[in-house]
């Protein structure tokens, strides 16, 4: 049987970890979970940056400069905006035990 090479300059090249011009089962499955860490990855950045702006939003709104005609004027965005924050941070702590359980 022969093998399957790659072309020259292939887009999978990268996936060739030793270098054979070769790509086996195992540095696909390689390939795999390095995907699964870097997703995951940015699903906790995104989840941090998650809770730091509404940390951040909300020592922000107590400062000087926000009258109290322009707060109740946002109110509705200010709701809008700490729902959306929490539903991506909820998101993902649900989906992380959900998954830490699945396996």
């Amino acid at each position: 049987m022969v093998q399957k090479k790659l072309q020259k300059n292939s887009v999978h090249n990268d996936l060739d970890i030793d270098g054979d011009g070769v790509v086996s089962d195992k540095e696909l499955l390689i390939a795999e979970a390095v995907d699964k860490h870097q997703k995951s990855d940015a699903q906790r950045q995104m989840a941090w940056v998650a809770m730091w702006s509404m940390l951040f939003f909300t020592c922000a709104v107590f400062l000087p400069f926000f009258s109290d005609t322009r707060i109740k004027a946002l109110s509705d965005l200010f709701g809008l905006f700490y729902i959306g924050q929490a539903g991506v941070v909820g998101a993902y702590m649900g989906m992380t035990a959900y998954m830490s359980n699945k396996k």
